[in-house]
């Protein structure tokens, strides 16, 4: 006996009930006949990667999240650090706000190929920018979520 399959519906057809579904008017159009073999492979289920852009995007949201913490708290860090007239640490906030401004875009995320290169790149300019800062400005970074590792050496 032969089994008939349409991509149509996904559903495997038995020849012998293939009058039963005429009758029925819901023989599918499609409907081709499959060996065992062919069957199998149908009947295996197949996992299906999500693209690099789907989970690209997923990821950003969650950078530009976390991002937003340590923006805020590096916003009020500075602000005190002016009261106190340490301009070096005004700097260093200044500049590190404006890296994590581009982080989505720099230069090694963008040329990442794949989620796991994407997170490796986007850590690495975490810990890059979080290195340029004093202690305290520095915390932001883990009160936002975010685990440092240290900075690749040349």
């Amino acid at each position: 006996m032969r089994n008939f399959y349409s991509k149509a519906t996904g559903g495997f057809y038995p020849e012998s009930k293939q009058a039963v579904y005429e009758t029925a008017g819901t023989w599918p159009e499609d409907a081709v006949a499959v060996t065992p073999e062919e069957e199998a492979v149908l009947r295996t289920p197949t996992l299906v990667d999500e693209s690099f852009a789907a989970l690209s995007a997923r990821y950003f949201d969650s950078v530009r999240t976390a991002r937003e913490v340590v923006l805020n708290r590096l916003a009020g860090i500075g602000m005190a650090a002016l009261a106190n007239d340490d301009a070096a640490a005004v700097q260093a906030i200044h500049r590190a706000r404006a890296d994590l401004l581009d982080i989505t875009s720099c230069t090694a995320v963008a040329a990442a190929q794949d989620i796991e290169a994407l997170q490796a790149a986007v850590s690495a300019e975490y810990a890059r920018i979080a290195a340029t800062l004093p202690d305290e400005a520095r915390r932001a970074f883990t009160d936002a979520g975010i685990t440092l590792t240290a900075p690749a050496t040349p």
